[in-house]
Formats: structure tokens, sequence, C-alpha cells
């Protein structure tokens, strides 16, 4: 026989009676009668192919098998009643682990705050962050090497995942508060050094879309890798930069930079959560999406 032909019921009133070495008594403790007791031993013991019990006028006592079906009962019991209280743990989310990735920029800009409230909330969730670009963030997903990645859209793939919107970001040309313009029309833009972000990324490929649709060619003087630096070589006045909008906020405060006004049109986009599409998440992953969507609504 296997586990698929034992009634779990049958393991509680046999450990019971084990523990009771007694039929009435046993009965009593589970509510149910001293008949349907002896019927669930005599079942099992069926099941079994042996004795479990003998019959004393004290009670019963276990034989030997008995005693040895006791001993892997009690284990497998403790090992199920250990497994239960730890899922109730995670679903508490008392504890757990959380593998999250997305870029150096949207960890800086947007996510650390989140991040630092979220810990707060549960402390004993721990936390650990990939650092990449789109195209690794999205493989890292796909082959559950992280939970979730936050990024922005388009996606390669989007039919692979499962995509949960978080807020929308807005493009800008920037340059160093000592520029001596704050108008740049298209026609002008071409002249200007352009500081843009090297490929793979999407956000890349979202500016050469923003040029076609605008009909236009712009190409770069520098390609860096962050946005960061961007700003950096822009306050250096080495070039006008393209850069979004909410990850500026506080140079444009600090008079690092300044937003240039241009007739040139780029859409907004969406940055979004990435999960497997056919994975089940876990609770810390489903809460902290929760919690994501909440602080940014």
């Amino acid at each position: 026989m296997n586990y698929n032909d034992l009634d779990l019921n049958l393991i509680k009133t046999f450990l019971c009676v084990y523990e009771c070495k007694s039929i009435l008594l046993a009965s009593k403790k589970l509510y149910i009668s001293q008949p349907a007791v002896s019927k669930s031993i005599q079942k099992l013991e069926e099941l079994l192919g042996g004795k479990l019990f003998v019959r004393t006028p004290k009670g019963v006592i276990a034989t030997n098998e008995g005693e040895e079906f006791n001993s892997a009962c009690y284990n497998s019991m403790k090992v199920l009643n250990n497994g239960m209280n730890k899922f109730a743990s995670l679903s508490n989310l008392n504890e757990g682990k959380l593998n999250i990735g997305s870029s150096s920029t949207i960890i800086r800009k947007i996510l650390l705050d989140f991040i630092v409230k979220f810990n707060k909330k549960y402390p004993n969730i721990v936390i650990s962050i990939t650092d990449t670009n789109s195209e690794k963030l999205e493989k890292y997903v796909k082959n559950n090497y992280i939970d979730l990645a936050i990024l922005n859209l388009p996606i390669k793939e989007p039919d692979k995942f499962q995509i949960t919107n978080i807020f929308e970001t807005h493009d800008c040309f920037i340059a160093s508060k000592n520029f001596n313009k704050d108008f740049l029309s298209k026609e002008e833009l071409k002249n200007q050094k352009l500081i843009l972000q090297k490929r793979p990324s999407s956000n890349r490929d979202h500016f050469e879309k923003m040029c076609d649709e605008n009909g236009i060619v712009l190409r770069p003087s520098f390609e860096i890798g962050s946005f960061g630096l961007i700003t950096d070589f822009v306050e250096k006045n080495m070039g006008v930069g393209y850069t979004i909008k909410e990850f500026i906020q506080d140079d444009v405060k600090k008079g690092r930079v300044k937003i240039l006004k241009t007739d040139f049109i780029s859409k907004s986009r969406k940055i979004a959560v990435i999960t497997p599409l056919i994975t089940i998440n876990s609770f810390a992953c489903e809460r902290f999406i929760e919690e994501l969507k909440k602080e940014f609504e």
C-alpha cells in the first residue's frame, strides 16, 4: 500500500488510542463513539496487514509493530505540523525571501523609499536586489532567477509575463543650468551634443522610436549606461541629455540641471512590475506588488 490509500483520520485515531491506551478514553477525547474508534483501528489494521493493539482488562497495549508504527506516525505528523506552521508563518509574512530586480536608477529614484517602508512593515522578509538592464531582467524573471522585476515598458516579450502597471513617466531633454537657451526646436537639437543611454536599453529603444515619429535623426555624442551619469555629464555642460523627468526632480530643485522646452514630441511610458506568467507568486511577492501599487496610486 501507499499513502494514497490512507485516510489521515485513521492515523489521528490511532495516535489518540496509543496515547490514551483506551478505546473509551480515546472516543471521549475525539468526540466519537467507541464502536467508531474500534472500527477505525480495525480498518487501519486491515490496511496494514497486522495487529496494532492487544486488548487487556485495563485497556489496550501496542504490539511491537504498533510501537514502530506509532514512532513513524508521530514523526510524520510532527513534520506535517511543522509544514503547516511554516506555511502560516510565510502567509503572515513573518518570514520569507523576495528576489527583485530593477535598474539602478529606478531603485535609487523610485523604489528605495518604498523598500525602506516595506522593510519596516515586514522586517523578517529578506530582500535580495539584482541591478541590471531590462533585457537581462526579462530573462531572469522568465527563468525564475528573480521573483519580479520593475522596469520601463514596453518589453520584448510581453506575452510571457504577468504585467502590473505602477505609474507613468515622461521623457525630457535637460541641459546645464548655464546653458544659454531654455527652448530648443527639433532642428536645433540636431546640432547639439546629445547624451543618451547606450544599448541594450528599453529607454534608448524608446528614444529611437520617438525620433522616427518626430521625423528626425538625432545621433549621440556620448552613450552612457545610467541616467545618473547622464545627469552628471549634463551638469558639466558636456551636452544635452535625454532622460526621464521623474528621475531628475531633485537635480532640478538643486539647480544641477534644467529641463528644456522643445517641440520634440515624446509619449509617456509606464513603469511596471513583471512576474512569470505560469508561476504562482509567493506571499511575499504578492504583498510587495500590492503595497507598491498602493504607494503610487
